[in-house]
Parts: structure tokens; C-alpha cells; sequence
């Protein structure tokens, strides 16, 4: 079984080091964030099974590091302790306002801290085994997909579909108008997986703008076109008019440099598992987001697909939309 992943926020190198020990022998991977926006950052990347956030941090403190995570709909779900020295009524008011899950105050004992964790992991456990926003299985239900096809010594391709310059369209517009990007680009994969579903086609949402197709091997190529050619004649409707006129969105990076982000669109990437190639769903995962990883490289509309070892890479490039 793969160790559950807890993301530790708290500027205090001590108090890290004390987490790391105490959940590494718990059995759990630690990730550390010294301050509010590497937490944002880590957690978006990595995905934990769960949070923890000291109130006080250096660039972001724990209630906007925590609205940040709540408005993201690829961290909304995950369970989310505060930590503080503070213990005033008001404290406990805001950050159960800003999304708290919990709120746990320092110094507390480890064997507290760990029964606290492992109950809040418990209950993330029993939710919905279908992603909340688009009703498409999520990550339980791909994992058995993916795993019974394994055991099965089926042949088919695992596609990896995401939404680029996704982040730069929610910082833009909200997380409202990003939870409508995403439920289009549901739509979208919908239309396209409909007619493939009697061949066995498989659609999930791993969360946020990530996407899963297990498909047929052969029908894997037209898949992508289809899924990036209709995404693309939506994109239009995303946008306010004037941005979709100057074909780009002003922001910044977290340097607070000034840039241009492209509009948003797919990229995939796509590995065909023939038997005895991969053996568990976390191989496959892993060389299907390198594949996606390629994609991202040559820009919006690209598709990369492993097609096995006797055969060669494809790479399909950007669409003219």
C-alpha cells in the first residue's frame, strides 16, 4: 500500500523536523512548506491526503493559504488542520469561516496530533467515491478500473487529459467561472467517450482540470484529436470579450513578474499498456504524466502517446483552432 502523503505549512525549521519524525514513523510521507505560498504550491503539485497549516506564516498566512486551497478545485477536498499558539474565540471563528477542518493548538502531544489526522483521513475515506463537481468516477473508482484491467492482462491506452493555462484562467476569472471551465471540458470528454463506451471506454476525473480515458489502443490517436477540436470550439464562450479578442490574459507569476497566458486549452498524453508492461496503476499513472508532461512542452492542442516499445512515440501537433 503507498504511504498517505501529509503537507506540513509552518515557518518554525524545528517544529517541521518534530512533524517529519513523528508522521514518518507513523508510517505517512511528510512534505514540508516554510511559508504560505510554497504550501499552496507543494499542495497543488502534490496533492497530499492532508493538510496541515500554522496560522502564522511568512508571504501568505494560514487563512489566505487556506482560502487559496478551498477555492482550487483541485485541493477543495482535502482535509485541513490549523495549527496555532492562539486560542481566542475570534481566531477559531475565522478559520473555521476560511474552510478549517480542524483547528489544533500548539504545543500539542503527537499522540493527539496523530489520532486527530488518521480520524480526519478516515472520514476523507468514506466520501463520495465520484468526483463532487463533474459526478465522474473519481479517484477510487479509477484506481479499481485501472487495476482490474491490469489483473485481466487487457490491452488499452490510459490518456491523460488536461486543461493548460488553467491556472491563469481561474486567477482571472474565480474559481466559479474555473468550475464551469472544468464541467465544459466534462461535457466535452463525455461527447466524445459515448460512442466508444460498448468498446469498453472509461472516462474519470481525477480532480481539478486533470482527467482520465482508458480506451482501445488503436482508437486512441482519433480520441485526442476529437477531444482537443471540440474543447477548442468552446473555448470561445470561457472568455469575456475582450480577452478572447487580444487571445491572451495579463498576470503574474509568483515573482510578481508581469506576463502574458495563452488561452486556455488540451493537452494529453497517452500510454499503451500491452500485458506485462506495467503492473500497478501507480506505473501507469506515472508514465502516462510523463507523456502529459511532453505534451505540455510543445503547447495547448499537443497530444503524446507512448504506443509501446516495439512501436514508436507519436506526437500529434497543436490543432489549428
Amino acid at each position: 500500500m503507498i504511504p498517505q502523503t501529509i503537507l506540513v505549512g509552518d515557518d518554525d525549521p524545528a517544529f517541521c523536523h518534530l512533524m517529519q519524525l513523528l508522521f514518518a514513523a507513523a508510517g505517512f510521507t511528510v512534505l514540508v512548506a516554510p511559508d504560505g505560498h510554497s504550501l499552496v504550491r507543494i499542495a497543488q503539485e502534490a496533492m497530499p491526503d492532508l493538510v496541515l497549516i500554522d496560522l502564522v506564516m511568512p508571504q501568505l498566512d494560514g487563512y489566505e493559504a487556506l482560502r487559496q486551497l478551498r477555492n482550487d478545485t483541485r485541493t477543495a477536498h482535502l482535509p485541513m488542520i490549523m495549527l496555532t499558539a492562539r486560542i481566542a474565540p475570534a481566531d477559531l471563528v475565522s478559520g473555521f469561516e476560511s474552510g478549517a477542518d480542524d483547528f489544533v493548538t500548539k504545543p500539542v502531544g503527537g499522540e493527539e496530533l496523530l489520532a486527530r489526522v488518521r480520524g480526519h483521513l478516515r472520514r476523507a475515506a468514506r466520501r463520495p467515491v465520484h468526483n463532487p463537481l463533474t459526478g465522474l468516477a473519481g479517484n477510487v473508482l479509477i484506481t479499481e478500473e485501472i487495476r482490474y484491467r491490469l489483473r485481466r492482462s487487457d490491452e488499452f491506452t490510459l490518456l491523460h487529459v488536461d486543461l493548460s493555462s488553467f491556472k491563469s484562467f481561474n486567477d482571472s476569472y474565480g474559481f466559479a467561472r474555473g468550475d464551469h471551465a472544468i464541467h465544459t471540458l466534462a461535457d466535452v470528454l463525455r461527447a466524445v467517450v459515448a460512442p466508444e463506451e460498448a468498446s469498453g471506454a472509461f472516462l474519470g476525473h481525477i480532480g481539478g482540470d486533470d482527467f482520465v480515458l482508458l480506451a482501445r489502443p488503436e482508437r486512441a490517436e482519433q480520441l485526442c484529436r476529437a477531444a482537443i477540436t471540440r474543447f477548442h470550439a468552446c473555448v470561445p464562450s470561457l472568455y469575456d470579450a475582450e480577452d478572447l479578442a487580444r487571445g491572451f490574459l495579463d498576470g503574474t507569476d509568483r515573482e510578481g513578474t508581469a506576463l502574458r497566458f495563452p488561452l486556455v486549452g488540451l493537452t494529453i498524453g497517452g500510454v499503451v499498456h500491452q500485458p506485462g508492461r506495467f503492473h500497478t496503476p501507480e506505473q501507469l499513472g506515472r508514465a502516462a504524466a510523463a507523456m502529459r508532461q511532453q505534451a505540455k512542452q510543445g503547447g495547448t492542442g499537443t497530444y503524446v502517446l507512448d504506443l509501446g516499445d516495439d512501436m514508436a512515440l507519436r506526437i500529434g501537433l497543436p490543432l489549428a483552432v
